[in-house]
């Protein structure tokens, strides 16, 4: 805001434009400025070496101001920084080198866009992938993942689900609830938990997706419960209008109660199976993930 009202008011009286530099701001922090008043000091010193001794600028000699050009530039790279970021992992080894190669090959500025737009086009592959772990309630009356070794229930699937569910995640997302599908299939289990307590930033491409499974699902006679569900997610949810189409009592929202919102739908499962696998007292169950 500073250099467009500078250069503003400078267009009425014509004055050169002015801008800034990442070299002259590194400069100047390397040379032990700590406010933006450094920048005044530094104009108000060159005005004065301009103004003042600028007929003896020429005797400077050119290799003179190029190696302090290269000094400078030598005092720029932070080596122990860039070493760090390339041995951090190859994500950030890849925009090192990219960034780098386009500051050298093309500009500083342009390479800071750049490495942005590497960066962002990089970062979606990862947070696009998804997580899922089966759960188990135990006979201890604990609710925690399964172990490769440890059967499954004969009544009741319960699984969690983790990671971003953005339009980027879509494949994911419906590679698993084909998953869940399948595992129904085979086992003839008719009831799913699905926990989404872990799940972030929601959106309608997963939204569709995940509602597409749960129609599925219902016309197999296949009752999914959604627990420990957010509220984004259950903003998202009623904007849709589920609840025109799906029960509320198969909507858990995460809240801070006595008891989980998984535990709450797990109970809820039991008692539509006619089950009490909890036992007799609802504090003796525990949740552990």
């Amino acid at each position: 805001m500073a250099e467009g009202l500078g250069n503003l008011v400078g267009g009425f009286f014509q004055s050169l434009p002015g801008s800034g530099s990442l070299t002259r701001s590194a400069i100047n922090y390397q040379s032990g400025a700590i406010t933006r008043m450094s920048g005044i000091y530094s104009s108000i010193i060159v005005g004065i070496a301009v103004l003042g001794l600028g007929p003896y600028a020429r005797f400077i000699p050119k290799s003179a101001l190029a190696g302090l050009l290269f000094i400078t530039a030598a005092r720029l790279i932070d080596w122990k920084r860039l070493a760090y970021a390339i041995r951090a992992s190859r994500f950030d080894a890849a925009l090192v080198f990219v960034t780098a190669f386009a500051a050298i090959f093309i500009s500083v500025e342009d390479s800071i866009l750049i490495g942005v737009a590497v960066s962002l086009l990089l970062f979606v592959p990862r947070v696009s992938k998804l997580g899922i772990r089966e759960l188990i309630v135990t006979p201890e009356r604990v609710v925690r993942e399964r172990q490769p070794d440890e059967p499954r229930s004969n009544s009741l699937l319960i699984y969690d689900l983790e990671g971003e569910l953005f339009f980027g995640a879509a494949p994911e997302l419906d590679h698993y609830l084909d998953e869940v599908k399948q595992e129904t299939i085979r086992t003839g289990i008719q009831c799913v938990v699905l926990r989404l307590r872990r799940t972030r930033n929601p959106d309608v491409v997963a939204i569709e997706h995940l509602e597409h499974f749960l129609r599925e699902a219902g016309k197999r006679g296949v009752v999914v419960f959604l627990a420990g569900v957010r509220a984004d997610l259950a903003k998202i949810l009623r904007n849709v209008r589920f609840q025109e189409w799906l029960p509320g009592d198969r909507i858990y929202a995460e809240k801070n109660e006595t008891y989980s919102a998984t535990l709450n739908a797990v109970r809820h499962a039991y008692q539509l199976l006619n089950q009490d696998h909890e036992g007799e007292e609802k504090e003796a169950v525990y949740y552990l993930v």
